[in-house]
């Protein structure tokens, strides 16, 4: 039997491929920085716009073919006469900024989804298309290049609308709106690396922790001042959370100052070396004492409180961390491989300063282990 209902006229209807889908928050990421670039975008989209209109004059001279009599040879002349006045109609301006503009946007699009969507796909290809009809149209001109490069822009241009739409439907549908209040401030933490529910749950109930802690060392009521959720996606591990300022401050730079000590410490085993339980170690990685000092608290009658801190911070770090290859917090990402590159980027330099006494034995400088 075959299909019925609204679908039926629709081709190739059926169970769609398995693909890496990203959170929504790395779409809104993607997307954010997509609109912050729009306008880059606009000497492309302006001679898009213009030439698609050139299109919109013929088919309204179109319907006067159709008719024939008296208005065939009125409606063959108007179209003649768009057609030839084509490039007449293209906004002025250097062809090189077009050009320049139009891969700019083909970027940026592309950048959109870790993987090419069927709809990016074939966005791509009428750019391209559009850009070879554009090109031959520059150097040749008059109306047998100009028919097929106005149809191609009413369609290019009706493709990028509708990319448009969808972007402005997952901002008003999907996205979060959701804001801080006036005493508090956003953590937004992606852990990348697949976890199961324990492992999820143990995470969030460490950040959590984490928040709880502070709270106290800083002597800030949790009870008015929650650590509120924004927005929680699972597979990966992705929160949005608030709470107050001073302690989602102090939470985010802790978490990258323990990652980016994590990665610059990577073992030659390929292994992430452990966070330190040590107090005086953990003390000076995270500068809680100084942190304190600077707050204006009289950290020689709190230490005891201090070190019990430090200790409760460094297992939920570590809890949060563990066998992750990167973290970002808000917009910074920290990652085995940049650290790495930092990392020996100054062993480089360092051999340069002191010589050959930096180097091995066989005079070659000491490399560090490439990540697994």
């Amino acid at each position: 039997m075959g299909s019925t209902g609204r679908f039926a006229v629709l081709p190739n209807i059926g169970k769609p491929k398995r693909k890496n889908y990203m959170h929504a928050f790395e779409l809104q990421r993607n997307i954010d920085r997509f609109s912050s670039e729009i306008e880059s975008f606009q000497p492309f989209f302006a001679t898009v716009s213009a030439l698609a209109k050139a299109a919109e004059g013929i088919n309204a001279s179109l319907e006067g073919l159709a008719v024939g009599g008296t208005k065939l040879n009125e409606s063959a002349g108007h179209i003649h006469n768009l057609l030839a006045g084509v490039n007449q109609s293209i906004p002025k301006g250097n062809h090189r900024q077009f050009f320049r503009a139009l891969e700019h946007f083909q970027r940026a699009v592309a950048e959109l989804q870790s993987s090419p969507s069927e709809l990016i796909t074939k966005l791509n290809a009428q750019v391209e298309n559009f850009s070879s009809l554009y090109d031959t149209f520059l150097s040749n001109q008059g109306g047998k290049y100009s028919l097929p490069l106005v149809l191609a822009a009413q369609q290019l241009q009706a493709k990028i609308e509708l990319i448009f739409d969808l972007l402005q439907l997952f901002e008003e549908s999907v996205a979060s709106h959701d804001v801080p209040s006036g005493l508090e401030t956003s953590l937004a933490l992606w852990l990348p690396a697949y976890t199961n529910l324990t492992d999820f749950a143990q995470r969030l109930l460490a950040l959590q922790s984490l928040y709880s802690e502070l709270c106290m060392l800083l002597s800030i009521s949790e009870v008015e001042h929650p650590l509120r959720i924004s927005k929680i996606e699972s597979g990966s591990l992705w929160a949005k959370v608030f709470g107050e300022s001073k302690v989602i401050g102090m939470m985010a730079s802790f978490v990258e100052q323990t990652a980016s000590w994590l990665y610059r410490n990577y073992t030659n085993e390929g292994k992430l070396a452990a966070i330190p339980r040590k107090v005086e170690t953990i003390d000076a990685l995270l500068g809680l004492t100084t942190r304190l000092n600077a707050a204006g608290f009289d950290t020689e009658s709190m230490q005891e409180h201090i070190e019990k801190s430090a200790v409760a911070i460094s297992k939920d770090l570590a809890i949060l961390l563990e066998g992750q290859p990167s973290v970002t917090v808000n917009e910074k990402t920290i990652s085995v491989g940049t650290e790495l590159g930092k990392l020996l980027l100054q062993k480089s330099e360092s051999l340069r300063l002191d010589g050959p006494a930096s180097s091995n034995q066989d005079g070659s400088a000491a490399m560090l282990p490439p990540p697994q």
